[in-house]
């Protein structure tokens, strides 16, 4: 086809038109968008603006509402606003989730999607780094407090859960934390303190939580305290720190009644347990209760699987060894029978050995040492006597018990007072009440007395309602209380005194005299003084009247008129003292002051303040030139002139110089002498045996050593070499 030039420019001006007006459209469409965006910014601007007017002026739904329509694009800015509006509680959108929630959106836009330009913009609001960070702060507090107002595991767990950049957040878990422990302390079982480590495994008390988990579930197995619910115990959880304890109940359970038998079946049967040790020791304590070489001997016999032999070797040749107490620089150790030092001086009070085995003081604690010096009872009592028949009694803060040779508690340490503790039934006082506990520390006689005495001749006094009656060694009564006093049982001839007098009773509470005499004295050399209607006379143990109740009585004559063993009695007549026999025969008359020991040939009297001797026809022999004398033995008296002690011969002469300030009798030959204070050992010719250095001489118990004490030392020489033959 052809085309004109005419249609060409018409087209090519046609195509010019249609670009020039599609350039103008376009043009129109970005200028209008550009205005668009630029009074959209200033509208949102506007919002912002008009939001933080409003919440200025407590027009929190105008705020609220604002807020909301420029929260997707100012975030910042209205979630800051928003977050204020919802922490306020003085208007109806009080809500500190919200709060928190819109104060975390207002705090992550400002630092992730907020150009520099828009900072600068709603920093004019109010709106800043600043101010951003401290709305969360404060709304962090509000949570805090509000969680602390409820004070419930709950209420500082979800404030641990949403405010988990609270400068609080450590202070809520410790809150928590608290609160749970005392909840599962509450509940006090294994599956609350279970559920607290799951739950809490960092708390700070975690620890206690353990210890409690563990002891609560130990009371829970062994609720019923029996062999079988311990050994399940020890075979289910078999690292809880109280298998220690389970083994400890299945050893006390299994030989509660402390029998050789028990214990041997014990060690057989629980060969793992850890108390094994124990009783096998208590198995050789028991049979081996006096330590001989022969008791050591038939032990191993009777118990060759014991398997401690090494041990044996030494107790058999320290089981005739006796050791005794030494003190130096005031402290105390022991020497052998050589006056070796066997246990060095290192405690401050020991006790004498007794069943192998001694209480020394240590550190101000008492325990047990061994002849070896190994201590075997630990040094955890304040007092502690010796052993008797494998029971000793051992004290703390005042209060008593009784342990055996393996330190073990068989009476717990309670009482006021414990008695004797060689007999089947011991005395006891609890709060100024007595009874009786048997060996195993079982009360057999309720605390209902006023006071008991220990068992002697198989018979124990009690006291009841002001009176005092008799037991058996079966606890039952043989007199009750009927007596308003009664004599020391130890003797077989019992003073009692009911309605006022006195009579006697044997050990099985029969009368030996009846109790119609106003006085009865102690058996003495063979007889008893009785008064009656103030005459006296003499009865012997059989309660037969020996010499007639016709002596006029003398107050004091109990002290002073009882029969010596040389067999006579003080009388007194008109204000003068003379002798009678055991028949009530007059020996001497009474024409003396006073009259003293009857020698072979000689009796001691006083007239004038003056002592002398007469011969048994009341002629003196020796004048009347004494403070004081003594009985002849070996043809001399000791006597005291001018406040000297020393000898006469039976011709009154002196065999030395009195010079002497005390002196006795301390061997047929020997004399313990006093001069400036000091002790010496004499002989019959006045010579010096052991020289006059020491404070005190006396034997030891056994009669084998002196004891010769220097101030606070003592040290100890053998009887052997002072006394030589």
């Amino acid at each position: 086809m052809k085309v004109s030039i005419t249609n060409l420019a018409a087209y090519k001006f046609t195509r010019i038109f249609r670009n020039s007006l599609l350039m103008y459209k376009v043009t129109k469409i970005i200028i209008t968008l550009f205005l668009l965006i630029v009074f959209s910014l200033n509208v949102k601007s506007s919002i912002i603006s008009n939001g933080f007017e409003a919440l200025q002026m407590h027009d929190y739904f105008k705020a609220k509402k604002l807020f909301y329509k420029a929260l997707k694009k100012q975030p910042a800015a209205a979630g800051y606003g928003l977050s204020v509006i919802y922490s306020r509680n003085n208007n109806p959108f009080y809500n500190l989730d919200s709060a928190l929630h819109y104060s975390k959106i207002s705090v992550d836009a400002f630092w992730t999607k907020t150009a520099e330009k828009q900072k600068l913009k709603i920093k004019s609001l109010g709106v800043d780094s600043i101010s951003v960070c401290e709305q969360r702060a404060i709304v962090d507090e509000l949570c805090f407090a509000y969680a602390v107002g409820l004070n419930t595991i709950e209420a500082y767990s979800y404030f641990i859960s949403k405010n988990t950049e609270a400068i609080q957040l450590n202070q809520a878990i410790k809150k928590r934390n608290e609160i749970a422990f005392e909840t599962a302390k509450k509940m006090n079982t294994s599956i609350a303190y279970k559920n607290f480590v799951t739950t809490y495994p960092n708390a700070e008390q975690i620890n206690e939580v353990n210890i409690r988990y563990e002891q609560q579930l130990f009371k829970e197995y062994t609720n019923i305290n029996t062999v079988e619910s311990n050994l399940k115990f020890m075979n289910d959880y078999p690292t809880n720190s109280y298998v220690k304890q389970a083994e400890e109940n299945v050893y006390e359970i299994f030989t509660q009644h402390k029998t050789i038998e028990e214990y041997y079946s014990f060690v057989k049967q629980y060969p793992s347990n850890r108390l094994v040790e124990k009783a096998w020791r208590n198995i050789y304590n028991l049979a081996t209760q006096i330590k001989t070489p022969q008791n050591i001997k038939a032990f191993l016999i009777q118990f060759p699987d014991y398997p401690f032999k090494e041990e044996l070797d030494e107790d058999f040749i320290l089981a005739n060894t006796k050791y005794y107490k030494i003190r130096k620089d005031n402290l105390w150790g022991f020497v052998d029978e050589q006056l070796n030092e066997v246990i060095p001086i290192i405690y401050s009070w020991v006790g004498n050995f007794s069943e192998g085995a001694a209480a020394v003081k240590l550190n101000e604690k008492v325990g047990f040492i061994n002849k070896k010096n190994t201590p075997v009872i630990p040094f955890e009592y304040d007092d502690a006597e010796t052993f008797i028949n494998g029971l000793a009694i051992v004290s703390k803060d005042e209060k008593f018990g009784l342990i055996n040779r393996s330190g073990e508690i068989i009476v717990p340490i309670m009482y006021d007072e414990i008695g004797e503790v060689n007999h089947t039934f011991i005395s006891i006082e609890l709060n100024g009440k007595y009874g009786f506990i048997d060996r195993k520390g079982n009360l057999k006689v309720g605390l209902q007395f006023e006071s008991v005495g220990d068992f002697s001749n198989g018979i124990a006094y009690v006291k009841q309602n002001g009176l005092y009656g008799i037991i058996d060694t079966n606890l039952f009564y043989v007199v009750k209380p009927k007596y308003q006093w009664i004599d020391n049982l130890e003797n077989t001839f019992i003073r009692v005194k009911e309605k006022d007098l006195f009579g006697v009773i044997n050990t099985k509470s029969e009368y030996i005299v009846q109790s119609i005499y106003t006085q009865i004295s102690e058996i003495e050399n063979g007889l008893a003084l009785v008064v009656k209607d103030n005459w006296y006379g003499f009865i012997d143990g059989n309660g037969a009247v020996k010499i007639p109740i016709k002596i006029p009585y003398q107050e004091g004559v109990l002290n002073w008129g009882l029969f010596s063993k040389q067999g006579y009695a003080r009388i007194f007549k008109e204000d003068k003292f003379g002798l009678i026999d055991t028949l009530g025969v007059q020996f001497i008359p009474a024409l003396f002051e006073d009259v003293g020991d009857v020698s072979n040939h000689l009796i001691a009297i006083k007239r004038k303040g003056k002592w002398g001797y007469c011969d048994f026809d009341t002629k003196l022999k020796i004048p009347y030139n004494f403070e004081a004398v003594s009985a002849f033995y070996k043809g001399v008296a000791i006597v005291k002139s001018d406040g000297k002690y020393g000898l006469i011969d039976e011709k009154g002469s002196f065999k030395f110089e009195q010079k002497y300030e005390s002196m006795e009798w301390i061997n047929k030959d020997y004399l313990l002498v006093q001069l400036d204070e000091n002790d010496g050992i004499i002989n019959l010719k006045n010579e010096i045996i052991l020289p006059l250095n020491y404070t005190k001489i006396e034997f030891t118990s056994d009669k084998t050593m002196l004891m010769l004490y220097q101030e606070d030392e003592f040290s100890y020489k053998k009887i052997e070499e002072v006394f030589k033959k």
